[in-house]
């Protein structure tokens, strides 16, 4: 499709949402049970904006198919570069979640522990609940996860211990806990789950990678959304086996309603059994040795995944690295206890799959109502991978720019349907040739992919030469990126070409991504408990008001 007619599609569709479009501006019991209190500080209406239906990003991937994509939007190629600075809340802590947004009300989680609803127009705060009360009061940095919209819910994943916790979203007041999802010490829940008909899916990961390790297995949740209770518990590794690790804690598990399936990713192991570490060893001095020996068939690491949505089970699993045992702790000192003789390159995958739907022919898979169904994910090897949804046989994969233990691709890719756009964060300051001119970075980059082939479009490296390792959004052929650098920049991209239509800066390095909404985008800034960078709160980006 030529320019002009994608400028056409995007006018037709803004005709057709133009009608919304309003101008205003935490003691565990031994069975896991969790005990709470919550302080809420609810401020000014009653209701919240019943007309702004239009208003709505309602999880990190926004919607079941996880792509970050917004569609009933004013922004686009042509308009992009009148965005405006509307309004900033300071929040006095970092902000690295993606804010959701429903019904005129941006709801998001700072590092300080609490958790703000705020005006979509104006940045007034609504209501704020503190999530370390909520926990308990114990030591917990709440959490850090985009909220999930349902209903008159928010269904958010603590910071430590793995619980979910549903919250009313006028007001801010607990609905209920649910049981821990794990009961190890370093369990954590990172990853922004997805709702549908009435249930929440959610995976655990784990801060054992920094501490003393190993116990925590990763494992995949449904919860009912009606009582907190837990329906069914999925691990991705065998029980009293030897093998931990597998955390699953980036962006949003992606669902087929129609195939009953959630498709989900893991990260690396964080310890394998000594027979394995001894196939391992012996299979990386001899090259003939085949890479899948070592393999337990229920090791489940560095894996995409479909589950049934019913039971829990294991539809299929693909592998995708044959052995990454690593911890951070082990990186930096190799004879600390439990560390594996062989370390690992820690290319887990830190996004779940993205559901994409094709027009182009794939003799050799399956279609759907003339449409073959992909699962995309990036990995932070710096290869993004589609699989086939019903059977999980590679369609295609790119190797979109260098690897490191930051990315890659990490926390979250982006698609609009015809391409896939990534992240490359490049931390180890790698060669990173550019497509299609060949130039060479050492800094972070971007890269879209023809979503049918995987082929390379075209790639940019940060500008300033700093990091990106914050998740893609994207908006009628327009793909909005964000770098960890001092003064905050979020650049505006031309989702054909990459080059840079709209450019801002927000005070401080941003690890979080843009929602958008209507003829706003909102974006967290801050990431000092790892980058020192002191967070200020978030800001709202917009279109002027033409009424």
């Amino acid at each position: 499709m030529g320019r002009g007619s994608t400028y056409v599609s995007v006018w037709i569709l803004l005709l057709l949402c133009i009608k919304y479009e309003v101008h205003s501006s935490w003691s565990m019991n031994e069975e896991g049970n969790i005990h709470h209190r919550s302080e809420t500080h609810a401020i000014g209406r009653d209701e919240i904006n019943p007309h702004d239906s239009d208003s709505q990003w309602e999880n990190h991937g926004n919607g079941l198919l996880n792509q970050r994509r917004a569609k009933c939007t004013r922004i686009t190629n042509r308009t992009v570069a009148d965005l405006q600075l509307r309004w900033a809340f300071v929040t006095g802590g970092d902000v690295s979640a993606t804010p959701a947004i429903a019904d005129g009300v941006v709801y998001f989680p700072a590092w300080n522990g609490m958790l703000y609803a705020l005006d979509e127009h104006t940045g007034a705060l609504l209501w704020s609940t503190d999530l370390l009360q909520l926990a308990g009061g114990v030591a917990s940095n709440g959490s850090r996860a985009t909220p999930t919209v349902w209903k008159d819910l928010l269904l958010i994943g603590m910071m430590g211990p793995a619980s979910v916790a549903a919250i009313n979203r006028h007001d801010g007041t607990v609905r209920w806990m649910s049981r821990l999802l794990d009961t190890t010490a370093f369990s954590v829940i990172t990853m922004s789950g997805t709702a549908y008909d009435g249930f929440f899916y959610v995976g655990t990961s784990s801060l054992e990678e920094t501490n003393t390790c190993c116990a925590f297995q990763g494992s995949f949740s449904k919860i009912n959304i009606t009582d907190g209770s837990v329906v069914w518990r999925t691990r991705m590794l065998p029980p009293d086996s030897g093998y931990f690790g597998a955390a699953i804690w980036g962006s949003s598990p992606s669902i087929d309603p129609g195939k009953r399936l959630v498709f989900i990713a893991t990260g690396n192991n964080y310890r394998v059994p000594e027979s394995v570490e001894a196939c391992e060893a012996e299979r990386s001095r001899n090259s003939s040795i085949s890479k899948d020996t070592c393999l337990d068939a229920g090791n489940h690491m560095d894996s995409m995944l479909a589950l049934n949505i019913d039971d829990g089970s294991i539809v299929w699993s693909r592998n995708l690295l044959a052995y990454d045992a690593w911890t951070s702790v082990c990186q930096a000192s190799p004879t600390t206890p439990n560390c594996p003789d062989v370390l690992g390159p820690d290319y887990d995958f830190g996004e779940a799959p993205m559901i994409i739907y094709l027009d182009d022919a794939h003799p050799s898979h399956s279609r759907r109502n003339g449409k073959l169904c992909i699962v995309v994910a990036g990995q932070k090897s710096g290869f993004v991978w589609a699989l086939d949804c019903d059977t999980g046989s590679i369609v295609w994969s790119t190797a979109a720019g260098p690897g490191s233990a930051l990315g890659g691709a990490i926390w979250g890719s982006c698609s609009d349907g015809k391409r896939v756009y990534t992240n490359i964060g490049n931390v180890f300051h790698s060669d990173f040739i550019l497509a299609p001119s060949n130039e060479v970075t050492n800094a972070s980059g971007w890269v879209a992919m023809d979503a049918a082939t995987g082929k390379v479009l075209w790639s940019k490296g940060e500008p300033t030469g700093g990091y990106s390792l914050g998740p893609l959004s994207v908006s009628n052929g327009v793909v909005f990126v964000t770098s960890l650098t001092e003064g905050g920049d979020i650049y505006a991209l031309d989702a054909l070409t990459g080059a840079v239509l709209w450019h801002n800066t927000t005070g401080a390095g941003i690890y979080g991504g843009v929602s958008i909404s209507r003829s706003c985008i909102f974006v967290g800034n801050g990431y000092h408990k790892l980058f020192q960078y002191e967070g200020i709160g978030v800001r709202a980006f917009c279109l002027p008001d033409d009424g």
